[in-house]
This record gives C-alpha cells, structure tokens and sequence, in this order.
C-alpha cells in the first residue's frame, strides 16, 4: 500500500505543479497585456505631442524636424489627391461651405443648400484622323487598300495631320 500513497502523492504534485504552471503563464500574459496596454498610451501620447507641435510651429519648425515635418505633408498631399480620386470614381463633389459629399449631378447640397458649382468639363480636342474612307467615313488602317466597312477602293490623296 506504500507503494500506492507514494504514487498518489507524486501524482498529485505533479498536478499542482502543472496548475502553479499554469497561473504563473496566465499571469504572465496578463501583464504582457498590461505592458502592451502602457506602451500604446506612451505611443498614444507621443502621437498627440506630435500633432500639438506640428500645428503650433507647421511653418516655423526646428531644423531637426524638418524631414518628419516635410514627409508629413507630403503625406497629407498624397492622401488629399487618393481621396479625390476615390470621390471622381463614386461621381461625388465637396461641398465647397459645409465639406458634405453630394453628387456631380446636383445643383445644391443636401446637407446645408449651398449651391454647388460645376466644374466646367474638360475641352477634348479631336485628333484629325488622316486616315478615313470617302464613301462611309470609317477609320482605315494606315496601308488600307480597301476599306473594311463598305469595300470600296481607298482613294489615294494626300492627307493632311
């Protein structure tokens, strides 16, 4: 029976020992978690100083900041241009008074009634297309012989670019 209470009691330390285990890695993890949860406030905090300081002193900076300062910018330039960009693809203008986005197709704001000037479309000039057909007018390629619309012979008369 010795044997037995021996090996019972080394069965149950060996389980308390795994427990022990056990909550010593989990509070491990959760004070890693805190750690982590400390360091973003520090990172948080330094964020905020940063833009403090860069809208204070945007244009009289330190010499040290100005590569930081001058990427930033060009940041904020890039991202004006994608946003832009994104707001021609889904048809849609700024309001110039309230910053709502509306429609191109609209006359006024929805948000706030400003009018909303359109901008004046952008003139395309025609390329002089040298290369047509005198009987239907269709586009031939530059060595056509005849044309591939209507069949008729091209004419060939100098044409002018």
């Amino acid at each position: 029976m010795a044997f037995f209470d021996e090996l019972g009691k080394k069965i149950s330390n060996a389980g308390q020992a795994a427990i022990q285990k056990t909550q010593d890695l989990a509070n491990i993890a959760k004070l890693n978690g805190s750690i982590s949860d400390e360091e973003k406030r520090i990172n948080n905090s330094y964020l905020e100083i940063g833009k403090l300081y860069t809208s204070l002193h945007g244009g009289d900076f330190e010499a040290d900041f100005e590569p930081l300062i001058s990427a930033i910018k060009d940041a904020e330039g890039k991202i004006a241009n994608f946003k832009k960009q994104i707001q021609e693809i889904k048809g849609l203008v700024v309001c110039p008074n309230c910053g709502a986005e509306v429609s191109v197709n609209v006359a006024f704001c929805s948000a706030c009634g400003t009018p909303i000037p359109k901008e004046p479309e952008p003139v395309v000039e025609e390329a002089v297309v040298a290369n047509t057909c005198a009987n239907c007018g269709a586009v031939l390629e530059e060595d056509a012989r005849f044309c591939t619309a209507c069949g008729k012979p091209v004419e060939k008369e100098p044409t002018e670019n």
